[in-house]
């Protein structure tokens, strides 16, 4: 069922003609839930909600397997990491479970970890990378019982709880991650805050209002000095994270759902000072308008003086998630529409003086 097509998609910028070719993966029959690469970029995984794990090797957009776990396929996967060795990749399965499982594929461990479990990421210390932190929504079920809206930082090997946040949780939270050093946690909720929390006791750090509607995704730059926020309000925000102060705002016609930035942005040569923004409207407000009107493209932000310089077009629904490549040579967005789009720039970005 893995097919890799490659039509025709213009890269609009000031009357350009059609020039760049995505790669077209239909690899999974369900809406796109996170689109992930490894630390070295030759790889990426993409998760959704038909419960299916893919690996995809960049340069070819070939699926090179699937991650899924022994016994019955889980119902969905809403996030998915792997370590900076590419050595163990992990699972957030909308079953409550954390599975485990080898780069190629052999599942090691699987931990009940209950609720619905909305993300997890590794800890980011090269080389340590034995502590994963999880948000779950509450779940009532005959098994566990009442399962609270949490954070939690687990322990892999040997399987341990460090950490849980519930009693101070004001509401359900949407995506959690490490903030620099391993020193903090931070997430985001439907409420429009951010909270960072001290990731060895729990306490709250600070607390953001930082968008009017919910924010629906966060991206760090690879020290996590710098977080970009999306929102349902139609607005990416540009943090930086020593004082938690917002720098830069982003503002479109959509409601955002994911955004994130190129990490050429502090290249010594030719630096690219871009932030990638996608959403759409919402996948039940879509129903009768064409693939123009939903506004489902990627659009291309310049970082600091904040205008669009350009858009991809490409899904026929909301776009989920989106990721550069680690080069940033190109980028891949996930679809409600259960497609998986490799888009890679061409030549012109970059040398045109227009991209700058």
């Amino acid at each position: 069922r893995a097919s890799a097509t490659r039509p025709c998609a213009s890269f609009a910028a000031s009357g350009e003609s059609d020039r760049m070719h995505p790669y077209l993966l239909h690899i999974h029959e369900r809406p796109l839930t996170l689109v992930k690469f490894n630390h070295d970029g030759d790889f990426f995984i993409t998760c959704a909600k038909d419960g299916d794990v893919n690996l995809i090797r960049t340069e070819t957009c070939e699926r090179v397997g699937t991650y899924s776990p022994l016994g019955e396929k889980a119902g969905a996967v809403f996030a998915v990491d792997v370590t900076m060795d590419s050595t163990y990749v992990v699972t957030a399965n909308a079953d409550g479970k954390l599975v485990f499982y080898t780069f190629q594929g052999d599942q090691v461990s699987v931990l009940n970890h209950g609720g619905v479990l909305k993300y997890v990421e590794w800890n980011q210390k090269p080389g340590a990378q034995n502590k994963v932190c999880t948000c779950n929504d509450k779940f009532k079920s005959a098994a566990d019982g009442l399962v609270p809206n949490r954070i939690m930082v687990w322990q892999f090997d040997p399987p341990k709880r460090l950490l849980s946040i519930d009693d101070q949780l004001p509401m359900k939270a949407t995506k959690v991650k490490w903030g620099a050093f391993d020193e903090t946690l931070v997430s985001i909720f439907e409420e429009g805050t951010v909270i960072i929390w001290d990731s060895l006791n729990g306490s709250q750090v600070k607390l953001v209002q930082a968008h009017q509607m919910a924010i629906t995704s966060m991206n760090f730059s690879e020290d996590r000095t710098l977080m970009i926020t999306s929102s349902k309000d139609a607005t990416a925000k540009l943090w930086a994270m020593d004082e938690y102060e917002m720098v830069k705002e982003y503002k479109s016609d959509r409601p955002l759902n994911d955004a994130a930035i190129s990490p050429l942005y502090c290249s010594e040569q030719n630096p690219r000072l871009h932030v990638l923004l996608a959403g759409g409207q919402d996948a039940k407000d879509v129903t009768t308008t064409a693939a123009a009107s939903g506004k489902f493209e990627a659009m291309l932000h310049h970082m600091v003086n904040e205008d669009e310089i350009g858009s991809v077009k490409g899904h026929f629904g909301p776009v989920n998630t989106l990721s550069w490549f680690r080069d940033g040579a190109g980028f891949v967005t996930g679809g409600e529409d259960g497609y998986v789009r490799v888009h890679h720039f061409d030549p012109d970005y970059f040398t045109s003086k227009k991209f700058d």
